[in-house]
């Protein structure tokens, strides 16, 4: 039931057909009262964390005792991020980091973008790894999944088929008082006049159809996340460039631009990610 709260009131980055297509799916659930349904929808794992040998091609699974020493783990990031899958990702982060055995990290990425709420927490997780980290697009890096990709140290892209950018936020109002209303339900809010203030975005939305106060938020937000990826790039925040106003580019696009580093595959990923921290254990151990 919290993850449906959650879902139905978060700020986006995410791209709009992604968004409309999954409110499709959940919305007749809670309109005939099938929540266990959309829990269930919400629920399925779409993440997966392994460690990879990059040059055996060879999985395990992180807790296995016969993983070898200087394994990468790879995580995979398919559909739609939601919340806790952003908490999900900061801790496998985190476990990787104290897992002597694992030398570093690579994002498998295939997504249009998700949830705002606690992609702060991923984010902070692979700018405080001090393990190599890489991300791989294997079909669409857009928006939340770009906002984290671009964290780590080295960013591949499959081939020109795939897409990457979609920096922007869309938030969404759910009223359900219609709803009620046909229904015969009389729903009310009455606020004290000392709490005038309180619920002021949405009550200005509802009551005025001013939205004002919701796009400034939203706006807050889509400068940090623009910042955000102006600095993984290395690159000064331009509000009036194409990547920071929400427009996806394809995989040449991306590399000329300077937006992804190279075309390359998880083998390629895995193996740089190796030699970086094959490269780091030598100068650590010439100190």
């Amino acid at each position: 039931m919290n993850r449906i709260q959650q879902l139905i009131s978060d700020n986006w980055t995410i791209r709009r057909h992604e968004l409309s297509s999954l409110m499709a799916i959940i919305m007749p659930g809670i309109i005939s009262g099938n929540l266990e349904g959309i829990s269930e929808i919400l629920g399925k794992t779409k993440c997966t964390a392994t460690a990879y040998d990059p040059y055996l091609a060879t999985e395990w699974e992180t807790t296995d005792t016969d993983l070898p020493n200087n394994s990468v783990l790879v995580i995979t990031l398919r559909g739609t991020l939601y919340a806790w899958e952003s908490d999900w990702l900061a801790r496998k982060i985190k476990e990787a980091e104290a897992n002597s055995r694992i030398c570093g990290i690579v994002l498998l990425v295939d997504g249009p973008g998700g949830m705002v709420s606690h992609i702060d927490k991923a984010v902070a997780a692979i700018k405080n790894c001090t393990k190599p980290t890489a991300t791989v697009c294997e079909g669409m890096m857009a928006s939340a999944h770009f906002w984290i990709g671009t964290c780590t140290d080295r960013t591949f892209i499959v081939s020109d088929l795939c897409e990457v950018g979609s920096v922007g936020i869309i938030t969404t109002h759910l009223s359900l008082l219609k709803y009620f209303e046909m229904n015969g339900i009389d729903y009310r809010e009455i606020y004290p006049d000392t709490a005038d203030l309180k619920n002021e975005a949405t009550r200005a939305l509802i009551e005025k159809d001013d939205d004002s106060i919701i796009k400034a938020r939203a706006e807050k937000i889509h400068k940090i996340f623009a910042e955000t990826v102006a600095e993984n790039l290395g690159i000064d925040y331009d509000p009036k460039l194409p990547i920071f106003r929400g427009r996806m580019f394809s995989g040449e696009e991306a590399v000329a631009a300077g937006y992804i580093d190279q075309i390359g595959t998880l083998d390629d990923a895995a193996r740089y990610v190796l030699g970086v921290a094959t490269a780091m254990q030598i100068n650590s151990s010439l100190d």
